[in-house]
């Protein structure tokens, strides 16, 4: 396997040699960025580096093998960031023979590209470019499929890339072709369009890696077989990640009024129960239960339809229910698939969106906002209208777009909005810190920001409000994740292999023939964990951004509970001693 590096500045483009074959995801991503970047530039600048990796077991019919890494130094937390997505992206990179892609220096100024990766070249296309700019990714990925033809993976941005909006997340096509896999968090989609890149296609692969033995493809059947048999696992190919509403809600955790409460009135019409039996109801484009990638058992993916079978959305996921429905207090699926369809066409992440717009919602209800701001123009709470009023003008780039479009730290520093609920500069996924302390200490320790795909602990069976244990369990969780990222497989197999790390230690012995310890998944997140600390260090972040914001250690819960957070600065600040 091979490092594809392109120079956009100069057009120099050269590869050289994986040293080792065991680094993919996350941790080549975090070597990447931390060897072409200096942590201190501007993220938004030419010194900045877009990495593109892919999991080790790409193009293995590994069930969930496919997800691509995508990292760089974050516009929102200024440290390193790395967001994945599903799709087909790390098949198609593995089948040309390259682990990652990397994007060093920027399109000189007023001219964009879209790359295509073949079999046999590397091509600039500035006319193709040119002819999408400025569309959304749905419309991009139809044009060049139109252009190119059909057998590519296409990783894209929407107009909120485009004008370098802090909130824009990178699209990627899923098995069918369709750009719904985002790469949403932590402004990579502006960096891609600093660099003035729209696109970049890469040719599907037309087989599997040829120099499996019989051995390492018995052990890839087998781990698909072991989590293909997971009671978790069942419950997310039927009901999707909405089957976490109601669990969240009768905890009290959920996002609720720009996080003030824990608990809507009624969630049900929000879970994934409603979610399932309306799709089947409806029938047409809806589906329950889809693959986002070729040979993923756990299919925990959906599209949702509206009443007469056209597609609203898809996915519809659990962190998109509850910013942009139960933090907005929009409690109808089909509103917030609305929302959620603008958000992936034009490139957005739910979750830093919801979170803004919840902030925008609360600053609408304040004695005082700044003059420059008319208060009739702001969203409103349970007015879902006046959220698609808003994103809709993000093709334009109005001000008010732009509030939404930069995100929650943004949008409450220019509306004079105290309640901000971020870290690091990045707005928190739907389980409330007081309520969810170990997702919360790795809101805080993570390097990634405020992220629950970083370390989540809400499945753990433990009382989640209890403070003692919520350091040892997001160590835990933000090991296991790191490595499973680095491993480019998907967070939901740790509920069929976490207990049962062989399952996955006896696949990697011999698809790579190596010998590796029992506790080599704990050595490798830790790798992953030290290559992002030292980068946020170097780019001068300190313990000081390691912290809840203060209102979560005073504001309790209007309802269900009278919780806080109060896990100490202390034990935060030694997580990773």
């Amino acid at each position: 396997m091979k490092t594809l590096i392109i120079n956009l500045t100069t057009g120099e483009t050269k590869t050289r040699e994986l040293e080792d074959p065991l680094a993919g995801g996350r941790y080549l991503s975090g070597q990447l960025v931390s060897e072409f970047t200096d942590p201190l530039c501007d993220p938004l600048s030419p010194e900045n580096t877009l990495v593109f990796a892919a999991g080790v077991l790409s193009n293995t019919r590994t069930s969930t093998g496919s997800r691509l890494s995508v990292g760089c130094k974050s516009p929102l937390t200024k440290g390193i960031k790395e967001a994945n997505a599903g799709g087909m992206a790390g098949d198609s990179l593995a089948g040309l023979g390259f682990r990652a892609v990397v994007f060093l220096g920027a399109l000189p100024e007023g001219q964009k590209g879209v790359y295509l990766l073949k079999n046999n070249s590397i091509e600039l296309n500035q006319e193709a470019a040119n002819g999408c700019w400025g569309m959304g990714n749905e419309d991009t990925a139809a044009y060049l499929f139109d252009q190119f033809g059909n057998d590519y993976c296409i990783i894209s941005i929407g107009q909120a890339g485009e004008q370098l909006m802090t909130a824009a997340g990178i699209a990627v096509t899923d098995a069918e072709g369709n750009p719904f896999r985002l790469a949403a968090r932590g402004g990579v989609g502006a960096v891609m369009g600093s660099k003035g890149l729209k696109a970049i296609l890469i040719q599907r692969p037309t087989q599997i890696d040829s120099s499996l033995n019989k051995e390492a493809r018995s052990k890839i059947t087998a781990f698909n077989k072991h989590v293909a048999g997971s009671d978790r696992v069942k419950v997310l190919r039927d009901y999707g990640t909405a089957s976490t509403v109601m669990p969240v809600q009768i905890l009290g955790g959920l996002p609720v009024r720009n996080f003030s409460k824990g608990r809507l009135p009624d969630a049900e019409p929000i879970g994934g129960d409603h979610m399932r039996e309306l799709t089947l109801q409806r029938g047409g484009k809806g589906t329950p239960t889809h693959a986002c990638m070729t040979g993923c058992v756990i299919r925990c993916s959906n599209a949702f339809a509206d009443e007469k079978g056209e597609l609203l959305a898809a996915p519809l996921e659990f962190e998109t229910i509850g910013l942009c429905g139960s933090n907005l207090e929009i409690a109808s699926l089909d509103e917030i698939a609305k929302i959620n369809r603008y958000c992936n066409d034009f490139g957005l992440d739910t979750i830093e969106v919801g979170a803004a717009l919840g902030v925008m919602m609360e600053a609408a209800e304040m004695e005082k906002i700044p003059a420059e701001i008319n208060r009739d123009d702001l969203p409103k709470f349970g007015d879902a209208n006046s959220v698609l009023k808003i994103l809709a003008q993000i093709p334009s780039g109005t001000s008010l777009a732009r509030l939404a479009g930069d995100g929650v730290v943004a949008a409450g520093k220019a509306l004079g909005v105290t309640r901000i609920p971020a870290v690091k500069g990045q707005a928190m996924s739907a389980y409330d810190p007081r309520v969810v302390k170990g997702t919360a200490v790795t809101y805080a320790t993570s390097p990634q920001g405020a992220d629950h795909t970083a370390g989540l602990t809400v499945f753990f069976p433990v009382d989640h409000r209890d403070p003692s244990n919520a350091v040892a369990l997001s160590k835990k969780s933000q090991l296991q994740r790191a490595a499973y990222d680095a491993l480019g497989l998907c967070a939901f197999n740790t509920s069929a292999t976490g207990q049962q790390p062989e399952v996955v230690l006896n696949m990697l012995r011999s698809v790579f023939d190596v010998d590796l310890p029992e506790n080599w998944l704990d050595i490798l997140g830790r790798k992953v964990i030290d290559v992002e600390l030292a980068f946020n260090k170097a780019a001068g972040l300190t313990a000081a951004d390691n912290r809840i914001p203060e209102y979560f250690h005073t504001e309790k819960l209007t309802e269900p509970s009278e919780s806080v957070f109060d896990v100490p600065d202390s034990e935060l600040d030694s997580i990773w001693d």
